[in-house]
């Protein structure tokens, strides 16, 4: 049954969020960054779940968990280009990751209802497919 839906998905007959929901596709591996009430900025988690008013996070081989209204941002660490141009031509090193590219979700005036959709939005987006 998992294998028909991920069929299905893969040519449109239906939307993958639905094929994701059924278990049928593996979640991605995408690297977020979360700053605190407090400025803490914690980073190389790996989204898992929002269990109660939970985050729960991966962190190197242990899950760690925040609580939501404790997390004021949510950041989706994306590479910048890696790029080096003639130091005379003014080039520079751009290959690190600089946040020039990272998607940000503020939560800092969301109320908890709120922030739960934001991360209901995220954890069905961290179950599809990355877009070629």
């Amino acid at each position: 049954m998992a294998r028909l839906l991920t069929v299905l998905a893969v040519v449109g007959l239906i939307p993958a969020a639905a094929a994701a929901q059924a278990g049928s596709l593996p979640p991605r591996d995408d690297l977020w960054q979360i700053t605190l009430k407090d400025g803490t900025i914690v980073w190389n988690l790996h989204l898992v779940r929002l269990e109660r008013d939970t985050l729960l996070f991966r962190q190197d081989s242990a899950t760690v968990g925040y609580p939501l209204m404790r997390v004021d941002e949510l950041r989706l660490v994306r590479a910048g280009e890696h790029e080096i141009g003639p130091v005379a031509a003014g080039g520079r090193y751009d290959g690190a990751a600089n946040g020039s590219t990272d998607l940000v979700y503020q939560l800092t005036l969301l109320d908890l209802a709120q922030r739960r959709a934001v991360v209901a939005q995220l954890l069905a987006r961290n179950r599809t497919p990355p877009s070629p």
